[in-house]
């Protein structure tokens, strides 16, 4: 980010704050006004907004990594397209260490707020979206629209007080869970594949897969959650959607490919109670590592123009050597299967990456198909 940080850049005090309001929260009273990208930017640039203060430790080292980068790059891509959802942005000034003034203009009526000292921080939150404002408006796509506004908090506290108030921004009430997530909103291409072939398939639906949760109980008669399908999707599918035409095409050849595989193997659609618990008994078919694995091969199918009605008979159920018995050596020695460690010789299944993939390239071999080659 090259924004001109320089406290010279302009004036930095006073700052006057147009049409404001009081509001009560946390025991005290605390501001609520309207900023512009472009104000924020100017505040940052006057230093009277410093990127300080937050408890997140990723925002505490040289450069941002992991998720949070993730987040941040997100919401700037949004930004610069001129459709993000950023929400209210909170900050914070330290009323001991600051002077200001609430006071109301007779000629406006209008309530406005003058800060004599002191700096604007992100000790309470909102740091993700306020750096990837900046990084919007220094883009040199230039197509962010600085003048975009932004409803703020303006949290009246000291350090204490502020400690408290991000505490529970950030650990209280549970984040909705990927399934339910996905399933109501698709972010990326892959995940609408997803939500269609689940919607499309008269094999699945909400009958199915769980939408509420990203497991499905040892006692369900759904096959697996949405969450685990939609990932599959997104990490093994090789289709490339970029264009809704594309994403309707593959969708409906997903659909199709399922009812493929429904034919010869039964268990991969709809069962009841009884026959599903029995079923997850006999074989691995509806684990989530084995739902990666066939989409992994339906990609191969798809690129190379195979038909699955062709390539499914492979796993039609054998008495002898099922392809999908937990006692299949193939999955062992691929280490998708493997004891659980308890005494009574049961087995479960890792869904590990490498597991993931290894499902993958097993189905692949079975089915005939060039096995994708191991990184």
């Amino acid at each position: 980010m090259t924004l001109n940080t320089d406290p010279h850049a302009g004036p930095t005090h006073p700052l006057e704050l147009i049409n404001v309001n009081e509001v009560d929260d946390n025991g005290g009273v605390h501001i609520e006004t309207q900023m512009t990208g472009r104000f924020l930017v100017d505040l940052r640039r006057r230093g009277l907004l410093a990127l300080t203060g937050n408890i997140r430790p990723a925002h505490n080292q040289d450069r941002l990594l992991g998720k949070t980068k993730t987040k941040v790059n997100k919401w700037t891509t949004e930004l610069l397209a001129n459709e993000a959802i950023i929400g209210n942005i909170s900050i914070r000034l330290d009323p001991t260490k600051s002077a200001y003034e609430v006071w109301q203009d007779e000629e406006t009526g209008l309530m406005n707020m003058t800060i004599m000292e002191g700096t604007l921080d992100c000790a309470v939150d909102s740091l993700s979206r306020i750096k990837a404002i900046l990084q919007a408006a220094d883009n040199p796509l230039g197509s962010f629209d600085l003048d975009t506004r932004f409803q703020v908090r303006i949290w009246l506290l000291d350090d204490e007080g502020a400690k408290k108030v991000a505490t529970i921004y950030n650990t209280r009430g549970d984040k909705v869970n990927d399934s339910t997530a996905k399933y109501a909103y698709s972010e990326t291409k892959e995940q609408e594949l997803a939500r269609r072939l689940v919607n499309g398939s008269e094999h699945l639906g909400q009958d199915n897969i769980e939408v509420l949760s990203n497991s499905v109980s040892a006692s369900s008669h759904k096959l697996a959650a949405f969450n685990t399908i939609s990932k599959a999707i997104e990490t093994s599918w090789k289709g490339g959607p970029v264009t809704a035409a594309d994403v309707e095409a593959q969708s409906s050849w997903l659909i199709s490919a399922w009812d493929s595989l429904v034919k010869i193997r039964p268990e991969f659609g709809k069962l009841s109670t009884p026959a599903r618990q029995a079923q997850r008994k006999a074989n691995i078919a509806s684990t989530a590592v084995v739902i990666y694995g066939l989409i992994g091969a339906m990609s191969k199918m798809y690129a190379e123009h195979i038909d699955p009605d062709v390539a499914f008979k492979s796993l039609a159920p054998a008495e002898k050597e099922d392809v999908f018995a937990w006692n299949n050596p193939v999955w062992s020695r691929a280490g998708v299967v493997t004891p659980t460690g308890t005494d009574s010789g049961s087995l479960g299944t890792r869904n590990s990456f490498p597991a993931r993939r290894a499902a993958t390239r097993v189905l692949q071999e079975v089915m005939g198909l060039d096995a994708d080659p191991v990184d």
